[in-house]
Formats: C-alpha cells, structure tokens, sequence
C-alpha cells in the first residue's frame, strides 16, 4: 500500500508535470502569433508588387507608342528596367507629319528615379511641342529642374524633332552617350551637338543640331545600360561592340533592328543580370526594300 511518503511524491510529479507543461502552451501561442506576422507582411508585399507593376505600367503608358510607321519614317524604342521602376526613359508623340521623341536616363535607380520620370513627362509634353525646337525644349526643362534643385535629380536626355516627309532630324544631345547614325553605305556618324546634362547648370545654352536620313539610314540612340551590361568575366558590353552591332542591322526595319541590338547585348551577358536599365531607340527612314 502506497504510503503518505508515496503520495506526496506523486502530487508532486503532477505539480512539476503541469508546470513543465506551461512553456508549450506559450511557444503554441507566439509560433501563431509569428505565423499571423509573417502572413501580414506577405500580403504587404504582395500588395507593393501589385501597386509597382501598375506604376511601371503607367510609365509605359505616358511614353507613348513603342512602334511607329510615320510618312517615311519607321519608329522603335523600348525600356527594360533593372528593377520595378526604370530610371531611363523614352518618349514619343506624333503631331501631323512630325515625331518628337526623347531618350533619356534619371541619375539614380529605382523608386525615386521612377517617381521622376512622371515630373519629366509633363515637362516634355509641355515643352516638347512640334515645330519647337529640341534645344528649346532643353533648355525650358533645364530652367525647370535647376529651379528644383537640389530635390530634382541630374537628367542626361537625347531629344529629337523629326519631319517625316523630308526625313530631316533636328536634335539636342543634353550631357547623353552620342547616338550613332548608321548610314546606308556603311559609314557611323555620332551625335554629339547639344549641351550639358540637364538639371546641373544654371542658365546653360543648348545648340541644336541638323542632319538628314537618306533611305536606308538609321539612327540609333541608348543608355549608358547597354554600354556598362557587364558578363560573367566583367566585361562591359562597351561602345565599340555597339557600333559593330548596329552595322550588323544593315537591312533590317527599325523594329527588328531594335531586336537584333537587344539580342547582341543579351547574348554577350550570357545569362548575367544587367546592373542598370537599358533603353534602346531606333529611328530609320524607309529603303525600297528591308526585312519586316
């Protein structure tokens, strides 16, 4: 028969027991607790995914037509952001027989870059109007970001007016890497006339430049993200393979051009992530014959 003694030590292995047992209902309860924590912020990121990818949709939207066919004219440009948000930027508008368009890149990257781009949209839109001169346009929307410094961001921008029946580019090189002009017989041409970055020097003159494409001439402006997309050695993609691929796109239309290019970049990263965004645009005047 089991004694006092015997008794007593039961109930205290209940005691113990009971005790002991606390410490699992209280890690039931913060493993729940975490879990609902955990749950909450992947619904809060699920929900910034979605507002990023409508921003990034309505920047796509405010820069107008990827593709254009104006008169003798063909029209390409695309921006593949290295992020939600791109910093680099094109815009393209059509009034009539004329085509303003513009290739630029907001210093930074990013959500601030991104926030900016809609700043700049209004601007060109304003500015950017058809017999106005692209150095005009310049130097209104660098009154405009000096006037907001030092909030507003430094802008390099290639800008563009275009006459679609005479095929004759008025243009303003902002601080931007000089477009190239691929001739018909081979020859490259860079655009360099214009001015310095925008946003950086107060009171700063744009000179406008002149040239005119002949059938089959293409001009092929870029951000610095095609030239600095690096390989998995580190290379950097640079300014002479660019030239050497724009002559490869002899005969091709501005779309398909705009591919090839893309194509020539993707293919030296093999596989490796670009650092920055990279924007392409292609303007070209129409020859009696080219690949579609």
């Amino acid at each position: 028969m089991p004694t006092n003694r015997t008794n007593q030590r039961r109930n205290s292995s209940l005691q113990d027991w009971s005790v002991s047992s606390t410490p699992f209902a209280g890690t039931a309860a913060i493993t729940t607790a975490r879990q609902d924590e955990m749950d909450s912020l992947l619904r809060e990121r699920l929900d910034l995914h979605a507002q990023l990818f409508e921003a990034a949709q309505i920047q796509r939207k405010l820069s107008g037509q990827r593709t254009l066919h104006c008169g003798i004219m063909q029209f390409a440009n695309e921006v593949f952001a290295a992020r939600y948000l791109s910093g680099d930027f094109t815009i393209l508008s059509r009034a009539g027989t004329s085509v303003f368009t513009t290739l630029g890149d907001i210093a930074g990257k990013g959500f601030a870059a991104g926030m900016w781009f809609t700043n700049l949209a209004g601007l060109l839109q304003s500015y950017g109007r058809p017999g106005v001169s692209p150095a005009v346009t310049a130097s209104e929307i660098n009154r405009h970001l000096c006037y907001l410094r030092p909030m507003a961001p430094f802008v390099t921008a290639f800008l563009a007016q275009i006459d679609c029946l005479m095929g004759e580019v008025v243009y303003c090189n902002a601080g931007h890497f000089p477009p190239i002009v691929l001739r018909s017989n081979g020859q490259t041409e860079l655009l360099e006339m214009g001015g310095p970055l925008l946003g950086a020097v107060e009171g700063a003159k744009f000179e406008p430049g002149h040239l005119f494409l002949d059938p089959g001439d293409k001009l092929v402006a870029y951000s610095d993200g095609v030239l600095e997309c690096p390989n998995a050695a580190g290379e950097e993609f640079g300014s002479i393979r660019l030239v050497q691929a724009v002559q490869r796109t002899e005969g091709l239309s501005a779309q398909n051009s705009l591919l090839t290019l893309l194509a020539s970049v993707q293919d030296f990263a093999n596989g490796h992530p670009p650092c920055d965004d990279i924007s392409l645009t292609v303007i070209q005047r129409d020859s009696h014959s080219y690949d579609v």
